[in-house]
């Protein structure tokens, strides 16, 4: 079976549960004030099944909540970029948020918004097995150290792990939320931001390719 097959297999595999999570996601009335459509709305994890790579922000965006997509326009311009320049889409990434819902005026989750919503960020992270995950923001390191207390972390500057790595954990690089990054108004910052993304994600994009050909 051909390299292209066995990975349609494993995305035919993965969709429906992705279907039946992202359902659950959409139903969901844990938080009170939350998932109210086109105030605090919700929008599941976006992109590649396969990803070996699984960026995960704080909450959604007020402009996501249209588009269903986690970090669209705004502060998502720098992780769009950085996508583009590790030569990708974003549709080829996965990217996702601690809290699946937008919080009233941007305001920082509550810590049961984020107890209540993690289950459904881990259940993503079980479907999508990254090789890396990047956390962009406080809430989204926590959450992870969390979730794999096994995993070896980093901050930037991004530098390829040495060494094995644990095995059934992915690697884990804790940047800064992209909007403290475009507060700074400091452009050399915003292209060092970028450029450590984009050399994490080509990293992770270059170990699948070596796995799949061992």
């Amino acid at each position: 079976m051909s390299s292209n097959a066995v990975e349609h297999d494993t995305v035919a595999s993965r969709q429906p549960l992705k279907v039946a999570l992202d359902d659950q996601i959409k139903r969901c009335r844990r938080c009170d004030g939350l998932n109210i459509d086109g105030v605090t709305a919700s929008a599941p994890g976006y992109g590649c099944l396969t990803s070996p790579v699984a960026l995960v922000g704080q909450s959604l965006c007020e402009k996501c909540m249209e588009t269903q997509i986690p970090f669209t326009e705004g502060s998502g311009d720098l992780i769009d970029e950085a996508i583009a320049l590790a030569g990708h889409g974003k549709k080829n990434l996965f990217i996702s948020n601690v809290v699946h819902c937008h919080p009233p005026k941007n305001r920082a989750s509550h810590q049961h918004e984020i107890v209540n919503c993690s289950p459904f960020l881990h259940r993503e992270l079980e479907i999508v097995r990254p090789r890396l995950v990047i956390t962009l923001g406080r809430d989204a390191e926590r959450v992870m150290r969390f979730f794999f207390p096994r995993a070896r972390a980093s901050e930037p500057p991004f530098e390829p792990p040495r060494g094995r790595l644990p095995k059934g954990v992915p690697y884990i690089f804790n940047v800064k939320h992209p909007s403290w990054i475009q507060r700074q108004h400091d452009s050399e910052l915003e292209a060092g931001y970028m450029a450590n993304l984009a050399a994490a994600i080509r990293w992770s994009f270059d170990r699948a390719r070596g796995d799949s050909r061992g």
